[in-house]
This record gives structure tokens, C-alpha cells and sequence, in this order.
């Protein structure tokens, strides 16, 4: 039991909800709020009291400080509930061989916005919001 504990923990200190860039430019200020965003979303509908008030928590902070329109950014929070109701929340293997598995909330929506239909959601969502980012006007 203690070493899924450590194992909680070393994964919750390497996470933080960002999908790793491809390359070595930072991620813009629309990329980074709209990945952290579809993350926050997924946390916000798990069944687990914590997980979800954090990710609604979360969601909340993000669209206090983003830009646009609320409606430009509902299609990502509507992306990965799609998602999570099509591909289920991911399972890992309890301790022992007769153990049943364990669910994976974290590492599902840790990894949640580099899902196809997600990241289409995510790149409608800059497309659509880039103006309000960028300063310039539609």
C-alpha cells in the first residue's frame, strides 16, 4: 500500500496537467490556458468529490484570467467528455496477481488533451479565440 502512495505522489509532482510541447518552443499563452483548461475540465467530472471540485476549482481560475467569449471555450470541456464517456477512465493493475484493477483519474486526464478529438477541440478553440490573444481585431 505504501508504494502506491509513493507512486501517487512522484506522478502528482511531475504533473502538471500541460501536454509536453513538441519541441522546444514554449507553448503560447492561448495553447497553455486551453490545454490546462481541458485537463481541468476532465478532473471536473470524475465521480471522486476531490478530484472534481479541484478540476471545477481550476476551470473556474482559467477562464477568470482567459479571453473571449465563454461559448469559444465550452467545445473543449465538451470534447473531453465526449472523450472520457467514449474511452472510459484508464486502469492500472492493484498490487498482487488476484488484485482487481485500479482507476486512473489522474493519468487519464493528465493525458486528456493529447487525444485526437480533444486536440481538434483545442486547435477550433485557438483558431476562434487567436483575436482575442493576439490583440487583433476579427
Amino acid at each position: 500500500m505504501m508504494r502506491i502512495g509513493w507512486a501517487a505522489l512522484l506522478l502528482l509532482t511531475g504533473c502538471d496537467g500541460h501536454a509536453a510541447p513538441a519541441s522546444t518552443d514554449a507553448a503560447s499563452p492561448l495553447q497553455d490556458d486551453l490545454v490546462s483548461y481541458a485537463t481541468a475540465s476532465c478532473f471536473a467530472i470524475q465521480p471522486d468529490k476531490f478530484l472534481k471540485e479541484q478540476g471545477q476549482q481550476w476551470a473556474e481560475a482559467i477562464m477568470q484570467g482567459a479571453h473571449g467569449p465563454v461559448e469559444a471555450w465550452a467545445p473543449v470541456a465538451m470534447a473531453v467528455k465526449a472523450e472520457i464517456a467514449r474511452s472510459g477512465i484508464a486502469q492500472g493493475q492493484g498490487e498482487g496477481p488476484a488484485a482487481l484493477p485500479v482507476p486512473l483519474p489522474v493519468m487519464t486526464c493528465g493525458r486528456i488533451a493529447t487525444t485526437p478529438a480533444v486536440r481538434r477541440a483545442i486547435a477550433a478553440a485557438a483558431a476562434t479565440l487567436a483575436h482575442e490573444y493576439n490583440g487583433t481585431p476579427r
